[in-house]
């Protein structure tokens, strides 16, 4: 059945979930801000996005719309989707809270937070209590912009996305609205769960800083993963996973997948492996290139899973009564480093309006 979608963002990811669901028939509106307007420029040019899915050639996909104009992006729409990086989180809830209703869904597609940054505003607003909102741990698909109006797909078939509503008590309204559109994704306990199956904090920010000198004093490419997970980096991957590990059994959480494990989830691997090590050099991370320079450290893989992702998780272990001396420590090494109090800026329980004293408090909140 034909659906009213609204697509927030037509940056990569917000492009592959834009054009892969009206490929599906749906009829899909994409928005962006007016600051970045100009994304969406060869969008209307065109009438729609030039879709890549794996070694096909590109097929243009047509659009109902693309809007900078907030409410009518969303006046017609069944279900919004939020797909911005975590620093666009609060941007996107404060200009759409006032125009969202109580029969639509909104469900943020990305990074975990993006739920609780909504809820927090329109309580402060005062807006769209009744509005069903979720969001995912992780995109649906592998995606980059490839050129104007034209993005590179490759769909998570295995799985590897875990999806929750806020409150918790409306999980499984919120999927049997949304695994129609993706049939592998799961249902997570909470929105807790998923912050804390979050890929890129556990693998970005222990291998940048780790090859820090190298980075910056670079002036070819690096294979971040391909010669940066070194096996004494993985095990310090594997370090950060385990901290993580022992936040979701503190909030006795049923998934303890481990990060090698997830690899394989998300398509990224033939099969499981061994070690993080292995997992690593057998998967497709191997192959991905990263910048060099003297502001390799200045990228999102540092300021925005530092701040919004580490800085979090590290929130919520304190809560829940968990040491997690590693992240603390990549937290204080990444601020060092960039000359940024990462901490003091970044997202915390209190900054989203929690304040629960202990991990019964905090389940509550969310529940």
């Amino acid at each position: 059945m034909s659906r009213n979608i609204s697509v927030l963002g037509a940056s990569a990811g917000g492009m592959s979930i834009a054009a892969d669901l009206a490929q599906m028939g749906h009829r899909v509106t994409i928005y962006e801000t007016p600051r970045f307007k100009a994304n969406l420029e060869p969008i209307r040019e065109k009438s729609g996005i030039s879709l890549i899915r794996g070694d096909a050639d590109a097929r243009l996909v047509r659009l109902a719309g693309a809007t900078s104009n907030p409410r009518r992006a969303v006046q017609d729409a069944e279900l919004v989707i939020i797909a911005v990086p975590c620093f666009g989180h609060e941007v996107f809830a404060r200009a759409f809270v006032p125009h969202v209703h109580r029969k639509q869904i909104v469900v943020f597609m990305g990074e975990g937070g993006g739920a609780l940054v909504f809820h927090h505003a329109r309580r402060v607003l005062k807006q769209a209590r009744d509005v069903l909102i979720g969001e995912t741990n992780t995109l649906p698909y592998s995606a980059r912009a490839t050129g104007p109006g034209t993005v590179h797909v490759l769909v998570k078939k295995k799985g590897g996305v875990v999806l929750a509503a806020l409150p918790a008590s409306r999980n499984d309204e919120l999927f049997d609205a949304i695994q129609p559109l993706y049939p592998n994704i799961r249902s997570a306990t909470n929105v807790l769960e998923t912050i804390l199956i979050n890929f890129n904090a556990i693998d970005h920010v222990a291998t940048v800083l780790s090859n820090a000198g190298r980075l910056e004093s670079g002036t070819t490419d690096m294979l971040l993963w391909g010669e940066g997970a070194t096996p004494s980096v993985a095990r310090c991957i594997e370090a950060v996973d385990n901290e993580i590990l022992a936040i979701r059994a503190a909030l006795r959480f049923k998934d303890r997948t481990p990060y090698r494990h997830w690899l394989y989830e998300q398509g990224m691997l033939d099969r499981k492996r061994r070690t993080t090590h292995e997992a690593i050099q057998a998967s497709a991370l191997a192959a991905s290139r990263y910048r060099c320079g003297p502001d390799a450290l200045r990228t999102r893989y540092i300021t925005e899973d530092v701040p919004y992702s580490l800085v979090c998780i590290s929130s919520i272990a304190r809560t829940a009564g968990v040491d997690v001396p590693l992240i603390d420590g990549l937290i204080a090494m990444a601020s060092a480093m960039n000359g940024v109090d990462y901490r003091a800026e970044g997202r915390t329980l209190r900054s989203l309006g929690i304040h629960a004293k202990n991990r019964r408090g905090l389940l509550a909140a969310v529940a």
